[in-house]
This record gives C-alpha cells, sequence and structure tokens, in this order.
C-alpha cells in the first residue's frame, strides 16, 4: 500500500533487532488542525490490519494529556486507523506501522467534526449546484502534498476516481487553490494544480482511491469504509519518481 502522508513516518528510538510488538503514539487533534485546535480527548482510535481484523486499541496513558494516544502494534504492516468521537464523522486514516518505537508527527492524525465536514459539504453544493452528502454512504476528501516542482505539475490536470462498494465509479470533484481568497474554488480554463478532491455517497464496502497524475505516476488507495465514514486521503504524495 502507498502511505498517502509523510507525516506518519515514525521517529526511531533504536535499532530493530527482532520484530516484536513496538509502541506508536502522538497527538490526535479534535478537529482539522488550526490555530488553537485541541486535542482528542473523548472519543476512540483504533486500528485494523488490511484484512479488517482489529489489532490494537489506541489508549490515554498521560491523565494530564488526553490528547495524547498509544497503540501497541506489529511493526511494518498497513493499517486502518479510525478515528471517532462524539461530535465527529469516523475519519479512517491508512498507513503503514513503524520498524520501531516511533512517533507519529502532530497533526498527522485527526478526527474531523461533523459540522465542520457538512459546512463544507453545504459551500461545496452550492458551487457545484449539485446536491451532495444527501446519502448515508461514506465520503472522501483529500489534499495533495507536493514535494517537488515536478510534483506541482504532475497535479496538473491529475486524474481521480473512486470506486466505491457497490462498483460504482465516481470522478473525484477537483478544486483548486483560489489566490485571492486563500479558499478553494472549482478550476477555470487554465491549467492548474489540484489542490483538494472530493468524492461523496460512496456506497459501503471496499472503496479504492486511484490517482493517476498527468507524469504517469499511478497511485491506489484501498480503504473499507462503513456508512458515514470520512475516508481521509490529506496530504496524500504521490510515489517517488523513478531516477
Amino acid at each position: 500500500m502507498f502511505s498517502f502522508s509523510l507525516l506518519l513516518i515514525s521517529c526511531a528510538s533504536a535499532p530493530v533487532q527482532e520484530p516484536s510488538a513496538q509502541f506508536w503514539q502522538g497527538w490526535v487533534y479534535d478537529d482539522i488542525p488550526a490555530e488553537n485546535t485541541p486535542g482528542l480527548e473523548i472519543g476512540s482510535i483504533t486500528m485494523t490490519a488490511a484484512d479488517g481484523v482489529e489489532v490494537s486499541t489506541g489508549e490515554q496513558r498521560d491523565e494530564a494529556r488526553l490528547g495524547l494516544w498509544t497503540f501497541e502494534v506489529e511493526p511494518n504492516i498497513d493499517v486502518s486507523i479510525r478515528v471517532e468521537g462524539p461530535e465527529h464523522y469516523p475519519t479512517i486514516w491508512r498507513a503503514h506501522t513503524p520498524s520501531t518505537n516511533g512517533f507519529w508527527y502532530s497533526g498527522a492524525i485527526f478526527g474531523v467534526k461533523t459540522a465542520t465536514f457538512d459546512a463544507f459539504l453545504e459551500s461545496l453544493s452550492e458551487l457545484t449546484e449539485q446536491e451532495l452528502g444527501q446519502s448515508e454512504g461514506a465520503h472522501l476528501y483529500g489534499e495533495p502534498l507536493p514535494l517537488t516542482m515536478k510534483d506541482l505539475d504532475a497535479w496538473t490536470d491529475a486524474s481521480i476516481t473512486v470506486y466505491d462498494g457497490a462498483g460504482q465509479v465516481h470522478d473525484a470533484i477537483t478544486l483548486v487553490l483560489d489566490e485571492e481568497t486563500g479558499g478553494l474554488m472549482l478550476p477555470g480554463p487554465e491549467p492548474e494544480p489540484i489542490a483538494a478532491f472530493v468524492a461523496t455517497d460512496l456506497a459501503p464496502g471496499a472503496i479504492a482511491l486511484v490517482i493517476d497524475s498527468a507524469d504517469g505516476r499511478s497511485s491506489v488507495v484501498e480503504y473499507q469504509a462503513e456508512a458515514g465514514d470520512l475516508l481521509s486521503a490529506f496530504a496524500f504524495t504521490l510515489p517517488l519518481e523513478s531516477p
């Protein structure tokens, strides 16, 4: 699995000797990180392997810092992380566990409040003149994280497709940056790098996000989604270019 977020790279604390259970921990935010966003103190975080079997439950081991969560994990496996809270969409992340004890960087994992994403869907519905988010299905939201100037070019005119649990094919809604306001807007006549992409009302089940960049690089990320889930593709990076 391609890990889309460089923010999930672990900070190794000791050389690897033999595979065993490791501790992976970090701050989990209560909403999309911004200035003064608090940690997620009330909720749950669970981790499942690729086959859907739960492998770890996040624990709050520091009563003075309840936004700090810890997993006991098997090293070097692909996992899904489900973040849930009382006012949140269940937010699903894909990741790869570290090879040794480690930390994820602050801002790498967070829940998304229902009010935050519903307000975004309402604005997007007005922008696209479509009724979005009206079903009990899952939704997907992503933001590219270009690492080079070539990545910016690659995200320009990239093809983003989502296959839902019923086998339906959805072309993601793509948005670009409005440099005047700093917000998002629909693409204009001139090519611009994609700043965000969205797919809504997806049938639950096995969902695949497929990204084909303009320079030929491709990525596939698979999720197991339940009704009402928000599938996270925040900070999505393309595969590294071949030498």
